[in-house]
Order: C-alpha cells, then sequence, then structure tokens
C-alpha cells in the first residue's frame, strides 16, 4: 500500500499538469494492476527460493534414490522448501521453474534426479569420473504443479568416487520460482 501511495504522488503532479495519456481513474487501475502482479494474482506473497549444502557431500553418504538436503536458505520467500527434509511443496497452482547445480570433484560422479510427487521429470550427471578436476552438471526444469505437489532432488542410479562439491569454489544448490 505504501508503494501505491508513493506511486501516485510522484504521478499525479503530471495528471495535474495536463502531460497525461489517460484519467486519474485509468492511471489507478494501472497502479493496482502492477502491484498485483507483482505480489500475485492469488494475493499471495512470491515464491522463490535458493538453497545450497554448507559443506561438501561425501559420495559414501549418498545412496540410490536418497533425497539431497540443501540445509543453507539464502532465500526462501513463501516458505515452501523445507530444509530438514529437502522438499519444495507448491503453495498454489502454477508453473514452476527449478534449478540445479551439482558439482563433482576428482575422480567423482552422481546422476542427480529431479522429481516431482517421486516420479523423475529431468536428470543431470555431475562427471568427473575419469578425471581430477571438477565436473558440474545445471540443470533447468519447468514444471505444471498443483497446490501440494512435491519437488525434490535426489541421487540417481549412478554414483562414486569421493565427493560432491560445495564449498567456497563452487556450491552444490538447489533453486525454484514460480512463473507470474
Amino acid at each position: 500500500m505504501m508503494y501505491k501511495n508513493l506511486v501516485l504522488f510522484i504521478l499525479l503532479p503530471f495528471v495535474a499538469l495536463g502531460d497525461e495519456s489517460c484519467d486519474r481513474k485509468e492511471m489507478e487501475d494501472t497502479i493496482c494492476s502492477l502491484c498485483t502482479q507483482r505480489i500475485g494474482s492469488s494475493g499471495s506473497q512470491q515464491t522463490a527460493f535458493f538453497a545450497y549444502m554448507s559443506k561438501n557431500v561425501p559420495i559414501n553418504s549418498v545412496s540410490k534414490y536418497k533425497a539431497f538436503v540443501y540445509d543453507r536458505i539464502e532465500t526462501n520467500a513463501g516458505n515452501a522448501y523445507n530444509s530438514a527434509t529437502g522438499k519444495f511443496t507448491a503453495p498454489g497452482d502454477g508453473m514452476y521453474v527449478f534449478h540445479t547445480s551439482t558439482p563433482a570433484h576428482d575422480k567423482s560422479h552422481c546422476t542427480i534426479e529431479i522429481v516431482k510427487n517421486g516420479v523423475v521429470k529431468d536428470i543431470g550427471w555431475a562427471d568427473a569420473m575419469d578425471h581430477s578436476d571438477r565436473a558440474l552438471s545445471s540443470t533447468m526444469t519447468i514444471l505444471s504443479l498443483k497446490k501440494g505437489d512435491v519437488v525434490q532432488v535426489r541421487a540417481g542410479i549412478t554414483y562414486g568416487g569421493n565427493t560432491l562439491e560445495s564449498n567456497q569454489y563452487v556450491r552444490m544448490s538447489f533453486s525454484g520460482f514460480k512463473l507470474a
């Protein structure tokens, strides 16, 4: 509401001076429409999150289909990401975009699955299996979700080596947001 008043305060002098291309009512409707788009048509806050691993993930702690729990939250607008479980629960129907970044280090590798309600929707493979260096897998997945649908990241069918890396050089992360 404060922004609406500020915008009206800034824009109304132009209307009073005759530099307008629309009347006051039309301008107010436009501003209210923009505020609604910013907040979301359902009236709720935006949904967006960014979480990452606070430390390296030893491969010996990974198992087939084990969910990754990204424990460090930088952003969690709408509180839809749970750092205790690693699950994102859709707060409403809509189109959502998810991104993962998974670095493997020194002869390590792991397939990464993005799953919706337990069904694989996308796969990446961080593959430094045959060399001593870093390899990064990155995915971007667009999903149509219904309220209550759950999206998470888990290890796939193949993994090995020593480390999935998350430190001062590179981060293992999971993020997402709802499209307008």
